[in-house]
């Protein structure tokens, strides 16, 4: 008799515990994110923006290394160039900039 109640205990238990950890099935997360211009203007399921947003995220991942690369290869070319100025070229280059950067702060005390 105590085999029988102990087999039903556990027949109980599993049971149990299968409909409490087949409820635990939720959801991910929504993304969120920012549609590509004029494309709220048409009507897009749920599930479609879900998708969109996470094409988005991947391609962010995949291109904000590259953008970073591109900075820094830009930022080596201007090294670059400015190496082949002598001296006086780029003193002159230092003050165009700096005259600039003055009227730059002029025309922003105007606003």
């Amino acid at each position: 008799m105590k085999i029988a109640s102990h087999v039903c205990l556990f027949a109980l238990a599993l049971l149990m515990a299968g409909t409490i950890f087949g409820q635990d099935k939720t959801e991910p997360p929504k993304l969120k994110g920012a549609l590509p211009s004029n494309w709220g203007k048409f009507p897009l399921s749920d599930q479609q923006k879900q998708q969109i947003y996470k094409i988005q995220g991947d391609y962010h991942d995949k291109i904000a290394p590259l953008e970073k690369q591109i900075k820094m290869l830009k930022e080596q070319e201007r090294r670059d160039m400015e190496a082949v100025l002598n001296d006086e070229q780029k003193k002159l280059l230092k003050d165009i900039i700096l005259k600039k950067a003055g009227s730059d702060d002029k025309k922003d005390e105007k606003k």
